[in-house]
């Protein structure tokens, strides 16, 4: 994240932090919402509905030709949790969302953010003849945001495997942070079944939000 970006954020994490206002209020000048990229739900089990953001720079919509894509102000995460007076600021990240050109020849990679069961998703799909997907899955509690899941999957769109009901290249693997549980597949090129197995990982303090990076 480079300096501006940083000062940007810190100023605007401390003047929406504690403020109780409408939606609109906390998107950032020259931001707009992803397509998908609001959703609203019961995320700290108040009985009160709550607010996601996903956020683009509006300078995306320019020609990518005519702009360098690496300058372009990274994408944001917003979270808001709901109040009688309205909303007030719980979150915020531009370490979450991939951008617009990480998708490969599929494109923006963004897939939609979702909230079920007190949990926020955040999905990403891309790729090519090799196609990849990633849901990563937070959950708010002792006061802070922490991640408590994560689903990664790639494989060879191009060859499927009909005897294991699975493409080749399949790698797949599924982990639960909070109780270790895990599975696991992974498959050849050539339709071999390399790997498949369920299991439980030692548990270990779970990363929180600030801490956490998508390319990492």
């Amino acid at each position: 994240m480079n300096y501006l970006v940083c000062i940007f954020l810190f100023f605007f994490v401390s003047s929406a932090c504690g403020q109780t206002a409408n939606i609109r209020s906390f998107i950032p000048k020259d931001y707009d919402t992803l397509y998908g990229g609001l959703v609203k739900g019961d995320l700290n089990k108040d009985g009160i509905d709550d607010a996601v953001l996903a956020l683009y720079h509006k300078v995306e919509e320019q020609d990518a030709e005519k702009i360098d894509t690496d300058s372009i102000p990274p994408r944001l995460l917003i979270i808001l949790l709901g109040t009688a007076k309205g909303y007030v600021q719980s979150a915020t990240s531009s370490e979450v969302l991939l951008c617009k050109h990480c998708g490969g020849v599929f494109g923006d990679p963004f897939s939609g953010i979702t909230i079920e069961k007190n949990v926020l998703t955040i999905s990403h799909y891309g790729g090519s003849s090799w196609r990849w997907s990633i849901d990563d899955k937070f959950r708010f509690q002792n006061n802070e945001w922490y991640l408590i899941g994560e689903t990664k999957y790639s494989y060879w769109d191009v060859e499927h495997c009909d005897t294991l009901d699975e493409f080749a290249g399949t790698d797949y693997e599924d982990i639960n942070f909070v109780t270790g549980q895990y599975e696991i597949k992974k498959i050849s090129e050539d339709c071999k079944l390399l790997e498949n197995k369920k299991g439980k990982k030692p548990v270990r303090p779970l990363k929180s939000l600030t801490q956490f990076s998508i390319e990492n």
